[in-house]
């Protein structure tokens, strides 16, 4: 799911670009500048800087609950990511904060998750010396593995036809009963994941190697969040990697641009 700060609401809305691909692979969270103000024992906010979907932070029962990103950086920033939570399912009110060097103030306002799938907060680009997660006491104390804070990588074409939103590519494992006379037993899911493609055309040769290219170098090594059309399709995002090899650029047209496919695994 990907959740807009009122004010970007106000102003894609007339935005022809609302429905261009995001990738959010730029991250400013560390185990140095993460901190919470409470974490079960051993399940510490630093596991939030480490991409992992098997390392959790786990709050100890209390009130509200924050999740601070000091930022040293004055590059402007304008997402938060989070994947493998529970905000959804403990049905947590969930806001996100900066703060400008005077105080903090709320960049998208509370919201109520509607499953635990990742979910991408974004507002307007900005410099900020921190960012913070607000949530509000649910049915469960809060928990996540993932932890993204940075600015977000905006394709500039859109995708059309031919892509399998993230949550429906369902890959599942099972384990198959049947009797030695041929009758089915039934099934036990041992494990289950979510996979698509991806296919750009037609992108400047100038932005691929200023834009395009550092993604794909990141993604070498680290996974990403994705949201293939934010404005028609809000909940179709997904927190995934590189399964293969890294992919690799072609040249597109005699004119120069370039084209990109690449495959994507992630969460369920």
């Amino acid at each position: 799911m990907i959740i807009l700060s009122p004010s970007l609401v106000a102003q894609l809305g007339a935005d022809p670009n609302v429905n261009n691909p995001v990738i959010g692979y730029r991250n400013l969270v560390t185990t140095a500048n993460i901190t919470a103000t409470t974490q079960a024992e051993g399940f510490p906010a630093t596991n939030l800087a480490n991409p992992a979907t098997d390392l959790l932070w786990v709050a100890d029962p209390s009130g509200d609950e924050y999740l601070t990103v000091a930022i040293a950086d004055s590059d402007p920033v304008d997402y938060v990511g989070i994947a493998r939570h529970n905000l959804g399912s403990a049905q947590i009110p969930v806001s996100i904060e900066g703060d400008d060097g005077s105080g903090w103030s709320e960049l998208v306002g509370e919201t109520l998750l509607a499953d635990d799938k990742p979910v991408i907060f974004r507002w307007e680009p900005q410099s900020l010396a921190g960012v913070r997660v607000r949530m509000q006491e649910g049915s469960a104390p809060p928990e996540a593995a993932v932890l993204y804070v940075g600015r977000l990588l905006v394709i500039p074409r859109r995708i059309y036809v031919g892509h399998t939103p993230m949550p429906y590519g369902r890959e599942v494992t099972v384990i198959n009963g049947v009797s030695e006379s041929g009758n089915f037993l039934g099934r036990i899911v041992v494990g289950e994941t979510r996979s698509t493609s991806v296919s750009l055309k037609n992108l400047d040769p100038a932005w691929y190697r200023q834009h395009m290219d550092p993604f794909v170098a990141a993604g070498a090594e680290s996974p990403f969040f994705w949201a293939w059309r934010p404005g028609t399709y809000p909940y179709e995002t997904g927190f995934g990697w590189f399964p293969g090899g890294v992919p690799r650029p072609t040249n597109d047209r005699p004119n120069g641009m370039m084209a990109i496919d690449f495959d994507l695994r992630g969460v369920a």
